[in-house]
């Protein structure tokens, strides 16, 4: 079957629309990482209660290469999103850390953990 030919002005905006997506995704990331540090800011909560609103990202299936004029927006997003990762990844050993600390301090049993022989 012959797919019908189309715009590339159809391609142009399937790509927009792609970049679009994607710098959302990392505006979101950044927010969130923005928000983990400033715990006063007051749309943390909502930033942190959407989170489970995310989707899994399904790449676009777009029959053309990027356009030529999108080629530096496209380079743009792409090093946000490995800045972003990397500090994600941080971000995420340091919880990780955290957490061992806290599992630590908390008696994994309700056992005294001494005894008070002033009594």
């Amino acid at each position: 079957m012959i797919e019908p030919r189309r715009d590339p002005e159809d391609f142009a905006g399937a790509w927009r629309h792609a970049l679009d997506e994607l710098e959302l995704e990392v505006e979101l990331a950044e927010d969130l990482l923005r928000a983990e540090h400033d715990r006063t800011d007051p749309s943390r909560a909502d930033l942190l209660a959407g989170l489970g609103a995310t989707t899994t990202w399904v790449p676009p299936v777009i029959r053309s290469p990027l356009p030529d004029t999108m080629r530096a927006r496209a380079e743009r997003i792409l090093e946000r999103q490995l800045t972003v990762t990397g500090r994600l990844s941080t971000a995420m050993t340091s919880s990780r850390k955290h957490l061992d600390v806290v599992e630590r301090l908390v008696p994994s049993d309700s056992r005294p953990m001494y005894v008070d022989q002033a009594m």
